[in-house]
């Protein structure tokens, strides 16, 4: 800017006439305009280098001794120098460099000063323009947050704005894919589960009629140990075609279940432990009415007793309460060390090794599966009385009301 101005000036004294030349400026002339401070000076000379018209605080020598059209330092001037195409006029037009630096660090400053006050009001307008384009992610990242393993719904993306629409679409892509991938293992878990119901079956039958067939006591005895394998594969395959219908999400479904009535329904399963004493069930305190699947809570409190009826003890006794909002199931056997608890909820986890010939391993993954899709808490105590026994309670908390 300073130069192109530099440049005009030259070129409107190179326009100027020769009468506007022919009369120097007089004393009186100069004194017209009164004493200024003057940062530019200009100086023309005819075609014999003659100084014919000056500035007043121009110098009487040339301000640059180079004569040739251009822009360059002289000293302490900054000068422009132009010559009139037929050559019988020259133009020098200077500035200070004081005055240059001094108008360029008063225009930085000015920048800068504009800088530092625009930047952070458009940081925070930039700020909030964002954070506004970034909450529309936030319903569907809370919807991710708060949904359990199996649920692979796609998600919403109405309200978000068009830019994100390619992002949550292949987020949606990615949910389908992984549903069928997950949905074919549970089919498959399922149709083997149920597939081997029947031919375990008959192999059970006839393993028993081995039995009572045998009359040699070493072939009684194999066949026994035939039966409780069997009979331990049975189990295994029931409990897969159970975590095959938890992991489909059977409880989510929501209908109003009573607890007492609930327990009553499943101990009856559990005829010859009633009649020998060793399951019980108690109800203690107003009973309750909680929202869950009959069936799902069924799964889970029938594997909770028959997992205490197993690894209580032949002769242990297993208690099943119904404390207002809870089920517990307690039994009175050796229990389990206190730092195994949490692993005992891992599928095919088993509390220790002399269990492991009777047990699958997947009671409590089904019950903890179960617990969270009903929106409850399973909480396990080992030991419970005495250094011994072993609880496990279904808290539905604040899903409960009373029964009517």
């Amino acid at each position: 800017m300073l130069d192109s101005a530099l440049n005009e000036t030259a070129e409107r004294l190179l326009m100027l006439s020769n009468v506007a030349l022919s009369e120097p400026d007089s004393a009186e002339r100069l004194a017209m305009r009164g004493k200024h401070e003057e940062f530019v000076v200009y100086q023309v000379f005819d075609a014999q280098g003659a100084l014919v018209l000056r500035s007043h605080l121009a110098p009487l020598t040339a301000l640059d001794m180079r004569t040739d059209d251009g822009l360059r330092r002289a000293g302490n001037w900054w000068v422009r120098t132009l010559n009139a195409p037929d050559g019988t006029r020259c133009v020098q037009v200077a500035e200070t460099m004081v005055h240059r630096r001094e108008m360029m660090w008063t225009s930085m400053g000015w920048l800068l000063g504009m800088f530092a006050l625009l930047l952070p009001i458009a940081a925070w307008v930039m700020n909030q323009l964002l954070r506004r384009a970034f909450a529309t992610l936030e319903p569907p990242r809370l919807e991710l947050a708060s949904r359990l393993s199996h649920d692979l719904r796609p998600l919403a993306h109405d309200h978000a704005p068009s830019e994100l629409q390619p992002w949550l679409a292949t987020v949606n892509g990615l949910l389908g894919r992984v549903d069928e991938l997950v949905g074919s293992e549970r089919a498959f878990a399922a149709n083997t589960a149920h597939e081997l119901r029947t031919p375990l079956a008959a192999a059970m039958a006839q393993a028993e009629r081995l039995v009572h067939a045998s009359a040699d006591p070493s072939t009684r005895h194999q066949a026994q140990t035939l039966l409780r394998q069997l009979d331990r594969l049975t189990h295994l395959a029931t409990r897969l075609l159970q975590l095959a219908r938890v992991e489909s999400g059977v409880a989510l479904r929501r209908e109003a279940v009573d607890l007492v009535q609930l327990a009553v329904l499943v101990v009856d399963d559990f005829t010859s432990a009633q009649r020998s004493g060793r399951l019980q069930l108690l109800v203690q305190g107003q009973p309750a009415t909680v929202r869950g699947d009959i069936d799902a809570l069924g799964i889970a409190l029938r594997n909770l007793i028959d997992n205490a009826l197993k690894h209580g003890g032949e002769t242990g006794k297993v208690t099943v309460r119904v404390q207002g909002p809870s089920l517990v199931v307690e039994d009175n056997g050796p229990g389990v060390p206190a730092g195994s608890l949490p692993l005992l909820m891992r599928k095919f986890e088993r509390g220790d090794a002399g269990s492991s010939l009777s047990g699958s391993g997947l009671g409590l993954a089904l019950v903890q599966a179960i617990v969270q899709q009903s929106d409850a808490r399973l909480t396990l105590l080992s030991p419970c009385n005495a250094g011994r026994g072993f609880s496990a309670t279904l808290d539905f908390g604040t899903e409960a009301q009373p029964s009517p």
